[in-house]
């Protein structure tokens, strides 16, 4: 079926790496089940994380609604005492979620200040309901979990009792909107403050049966009870819907290529969902031992990786639909950051020592991942047509179909310190997401999935090289 990619491009790709026969296969599998009909028929998805209001200071407002329809708003988490057993679902920020008051009209949806101490949702929440008013088009999902905030998903995934607890938990908190209360302002959360607002609930457990950032009493039962969890959520978001007269979502974020879909039951698993977004980004990372791009849409014979045929979109996508993902169900994940690697002589696929680099660094040349607007918007280090600004060069890497930019002498100030050093930075571009958009419609995939949007350039470049998708 699968054979090594020897020419690069859209076209080598898919009938070199997918193969004739899951090419003949694919019309036969993309029917989807009638819940899925329900829903938008193709997607451009993307998050929206709580923290963009921080750091960028990107807000709800500056969200380009009409370049997509689907925003998936990061995170809730899963709670648990293990003292007493009792189950949540909860919000991460309240203050960024519903109490931060808009004293002004400057960074609010519709141009109206907050009206203090009236209001019972203020924040992100509030500013998203907008939103929702003026784009009748868009659908808001709350997603749980994430690296950090997966925590206790196996222990509340663990029994039948349980999940029936933190399912319904999570429906009480984010579908009728019953938020907490007790902060200020005074008034702010209670009863159906935030009802309305989200039109499903996206999984993202990262991951079943592994420890990953700081999972709790996780095992091999976990695959299994994952399948059951979002069976619970299926049953449950069904009852709530037939009872409010629509269809609430439910998707979830899924792990690139067979040595990481080990972590579920992919068959079983994806028939509870609308659809599921696969995370085809991060096969390589700046703990990693080369330079290497952080998505791929081909196979790189150069990679650490390249033995396995599915270390890239194109052959991870063929692995869900060879494992009985419908084409329908599989929306495929784009990153709007890059990486660079530091004291990098030997370029792409060179060792590098990113000693300094800090994840929480204000200033772009001291993070691991900038994002394509650090790199566009506040670097100037590339333009948005695509050449190298400031001693970097853009190459293009051929065979995984991605952009880097290269600097011999990049100037870096790592823990206080002025660097200079050979720099490689990997990224994505609207060429290389033009590629993942011919991919979808070609296959009859679902759609896209980005992570995320404060990461884009001001000019919304990226999320608009996905615009196809929903033609």
């Amino acid at each position: 079926m699968f054979r090594t990619l020897h020419r690069p491009g859209l076209v080598g790709a898919l009938a070199l790496t997918l193969g004739a026969g899951l090419m003949a296969a694919v019309p036969a599998q993309a029917a989807g089940n009638t819940s899925a009909d329900k829903a938008p028929k193709k997607v451009i998805s993307a998050y929206f994380a709580d923290w963009d209001v921080y750091g960028r200071g990107y807000f709800v407002k500056d969200i380009p609604a009409d370049k997509l329809n689907v925003i998936q708003y990061a995170f809730g988490l899963p709670t648990f005492d293990p003292a007493t057993g009792a189950v949540g679902c909860g919000v991460l920020d309240p203050w960024a979620d519903f109490q931060q008051v808009y004293w002004g009209p400057e960074n609010t949806v519709d141009g109206v200040a907050d009206s203090y101490p009236d209001q019972r949702l203020y924040g992100n929440f509030n500013q998203l309901r907008k939103l929702k008013a003026a784009n009748p088009h868009l659908k808001i999902e709350i997603s749980l979990g994430g690296w950090t905030k997966s925590t206790w998903f196996a222990s509340v995934a663990a029994t039948a009792e349980r999940r029936q607890a933190f399912v319904a938990a999570c429906i009480d908190t984010f579908i009728k909107g019953n938020l907490p209360t007790g902060g200020w302002p005074e008034n702010a959360g209670g009863i159906g403050a935030a009802a309305g607002l989200f039109d499903g609930i996206d999984l993202d457990w990262e991951y079943p049966t592994q420890k990953a950032d700081s999972n709790v009493d996780y095992g091999p039962a976990d695959r299994h009870n994952a399948t059951l969890l979002a069976q619970e959520f299926r049953r449950q978001l069904d009852a709530q819907g037939a009872a409010d007269g629509k269809h609430y979502l439910l998707t979830a974020a899924l792990p690139a290529a067979k040595s990481s879909t080990k972590y579920y039951e992919l068959r079983e698993f994806a028939k509870s969902m609308d659809w599921v977004n696969i995370m085809t980004y991060d096969f390589n990372v700046p703990g990693g031992s080369v330079a290497g791009p952080s998505t791929l849409f081909g196979r790189d014979p150069r990679d650490p990786e390249a033995d396995d045929l599915t270390w890239n979109t194109s052959g991870t996508v063929a692995w869900y639909l060879l494992n009985g993902v419908p084409a329908s169900k599989i929306v495929v994940g784009v990153p709007f950051y890059g990486i660079q690697y530091v004291r990098n002589p030997g370029g792409l696929y060179g060792p590098f020592d990113n000693t300094g680099l800090d994840p929480e660094a204000a200033n772009w040349d001291a993070k691991p991942q900038p994002s394509y607007h650090d790199l566009v918007d506040v670097a100037g280090v590339v333009t948005a047509d695509g050449v190298g600004q400031g001693g970097y060069t853009r190459k293009w890497n051929l065979f995984a179909g991605e952009p880097y930019l290269i600097n011999p002498a990049a100037a870096h100030t790592l823990a206080g310190q002025s660097v200079t050093a050979p720099t490689t930075i990997v990224y994505s571009d609207p060429k290389s997401i033009a590629e993942r958009t011919a991919l979808i419609k070609l296959l009859g995939l679902r759609g896209a999935m980005a992570w995320e949007l404060s990461q884009d350039s001001s000019d919304h470049a990226l999320i608009s090289a996905l615009g196809p998708v929903l033609n």
